[in-house]
């Protein structure tokens, strides 16, 4: 039987209502967080709380299961295609979570900050939103634990964003901000309030970050826990939804791959109705402040996440196996037969292909052997995006 909210209860069974929340909220299942919700527009406040029922304990072996099954197939992947896919699937997160806020940004801008130097992208549209997610690729480990560690974190990742499109949006308070802030609607209808002033930020961020790092409780529940929190509190005036998937993906990359933290976005924006609804009807004052369906619905996407990654990886292996043959034709030394089998990665697990310096890389070899190399496939094999800064190869693919 599937677990109703007590939003839902409300309108079915009205008098009902009542004692299921009283129910729920003294079972010896509920945990009592250490925070009140209230809704925008409404004075009542509700101490939040969750259950622990049988479908967490069910999607986290499922989620656990899916998981399982990504990694086999991910260790059944050639050489560089993993990183390649990595890559294309950064490009991706980061043009989702943006376009999830409104926020114009392209593939090749995305691709371009890339392409720069490590030291010389912040200042670059989007350098340093690369730079973060790129940390997460390769398994670095942001502190969380404090809201002086949030703060680095929102300037290392958003500020130059922010400051180019609004700088009036940049945190002017002690660690957050001192004004106040509405999210409203496409009717321009206020839907929510985010808290105020900062001493009530900073209070509850202490508390949200404490349930994030609190390994009493499991890890895709406190996460969710987190991510609604972040949402309600609001300690920004604006990049708050960017930073809360940013940090979600870090603890999804954690604790399951990079491949999966980096579909996140995508899958929300696929999503978006639903993810918006678990939020709006978290805060409703006639949920009385569970947000067991909150992390029931944010553990269904991450179990979605999972099964999304490994399908996704299954197909282009199973491109890859079928078109590998066609390399054996090939004329040409070893170093071209590995170059041709790259490039083929880079066609079936990257949409983009990969850049001269990146077959470097690769195959260890100078960049006039790359080139001489490139010039023994058929031309009508390989494929050349010329528009950008940076040529972009692959092969074609059957």
């Amino acid at each position: 039987m599937e677990y109703e909210s007590l939003y839902h209860i409300y309108y079915k069974e009205p008098d009902k209502w009542e004692d299921e929340y009283r129910t729920r909220f003294s079972s010896p299942f509920a945990r009592q967080l250490p925070f009140v919700l209230r809704q925008y527009g409404r004075n009542a406040e509700h101490p939040a709380f969750f259950c622990y029922t049988e479908e967490i304990a069910l999607l986290q072996d499922k989620i656990m299961g899916q998981f399982k099954e990504f990694m086999e197939i991910a260790g059944r992947l050639p050489g560089a295609a993993m990183e390649i896919y990595l890559h294309g699937s950064l490009i991706e997160e980061i043009k989702s979570t943006n376009d999830i806020e409104g926020v114009r940004s392209t593939r090749r801008e995305i691709m371009e900050a890339m392409a720069l130097p490590e030291g010389v992208r912040r200042g670059r549209r989007l350098g340093s939103v690369v730079d973060q997610y790129e940390k997460i690729i390769r398994g670095e480990e942001f502190p969380l634990k404090t809201c002086e560690d949030i703060r680095r974190l929102y300037d290392d990742f958003m500020s130059d964003e922010i400051e180019r499109d609004n700088p009036h949006n940049l945190p002017d308070g002690q660690i957050f901000r001192r004004g106040s802030v509405d999210i409203v609607s496409a009717a321009q209808k206020t839907v929510h309030r985010g808290l105020y002033p900062e001493t009530k930020i900073i209070e509850a961020m202490e508390k949200a970050l404490a349930v994030l790092n609190d390994e009493s409780i499991p890890v895709f529940v406190r996460v969710a826990i987190f991510h609604y929190l972040l949402g309600y509190i609001h300690p920004f005036y604006d990049g708050n939804g960017r930073l809360s998937r940013f940090i979600t993906a870090c603890f999804f990359a954690r604790q399951l791959h990079p491949a999966v933290a980096l579909g996140l976005s995508a899958l929300i924006k696929g999503r978006r109705g639903r993810y918006y609804e678990l939020f709006s009807q978290t805060e409703a004052d006639i949920n009385r402040g569970e947000l067991t369906p909150f992390i029931l619905g944010f553990m269904e996407l991450t179990c979605e996440a999972v099964n999304n990654a490994a399908e996704s990886l299954r197909q282009k292996l199973a491109d890859y196996e079928k078109n590998l043959p066609r390399l054996a034709e090939l004329p040409g030394t070893k170093t071209t037969r590995a170059l041709s089998e790259l490039l083929l990665q880079a066609a079936l697990f990257s949409p983009q292909g990969i850049t001269v310096k990146e077959m470097q890389k690769q195959l260890g070899k100078s960049e006039n052997t790359i080139y001489s190399h490139l010039k023994k496939i058929p031309s009508e094999m390989l494929l050349v995006d010329e528009r950008g800064r940076n040529y972009l190869y692959r092969l074609t693919a059957e």
